[in-house]
């Protein structure tokens, strides 16, 4: 059932974001030339996710142009991530990374990011305990990155700084509001960013 987007994201997941740092913004980009990498070459991929596993989701935000298809939204542990990049959905095309990320796939390592502060300093998970909060709900994500790029001029492909735990990786941009394209979540776990989530809003 296609949901309905408020222009505002829920304020509970912006508790507890912290503060940027050059040590962060570099780790970043380190995490960001893999994930350009691993869409060149998607048996890396596996590497990039920690111990909580993958999120991939579909949504179809503008109601798909008339060409709808279903929302999906999977949880998927590391070693279930197929090493082709594909994520199959059932009577429908599959979520492809290479072509979530096109100009990633092209470029690889030698892809260049634009970096940007997000407008607010939002995070997907709360900080205020130790163990990592759950993903939010699809809707709660959606209006999150929607709120994330809201104002900002976005490169073809860019680095949006959510906290110095959290960044976006997107080739997507803003079409009346809404977050259209690919948008790869990462959080520090474990020492290092990993990827948490992958969306394919539409």
């Amino acid at each position: 059932m296609h949901q309905t987007l408020r222009k505002v994201s829920i304020p509970l997941i912006m508790i507890g974001c912290w503060s940027f740092n050059a040590y962060a913004d570099d780790t970043m980009q380190h995490a960001a030339k893999e994930f350009a990498s691993a869409i060149q070459n998607p048996k890396e991929l596996q590497n990039l996710i920690g111990d909580d596993g993958l999120i991939v989701i579909r949504n179809f935000v503008t109601g798909g142009w008339g060409k709808r298809g279903k929302d999906i939204r999977y949880s998927l542990q590391k070693r279930d991530v197929a090493l082709d990049g594909s994520f199959p959905v059932k009577g429908e095309i599959p979520v492809v990374l290479s072509l979530l990320f096109a100009e990633s796939r092209k470029k690889g390592l030698d892809a260049e990011f634009l970096t940007v502060q997000a407008k607010s300093n939002l995070c997907f998970f709360s900080k205020r305990s130790k163990k990592c909060s759950q993903f939010p709900t699809t809707n709660d994500a959606i209006n999150s990155i929607a709120e994330a790029i809201s104002d900002i001029k976005l490169g073809t492909v860019s680095i949006v700084h959510l906290s110095s735990d959290e960044f976006l990786y997107t080739e997507g941009e803003a079409i009346d509001g809404l977050p259209v394209g690919g948008f790869a979540v990462f959080s520090m776990r474990q020492g290092r960013y990993r990827l948490v989530a992958l969306l394919d809003l539409r």
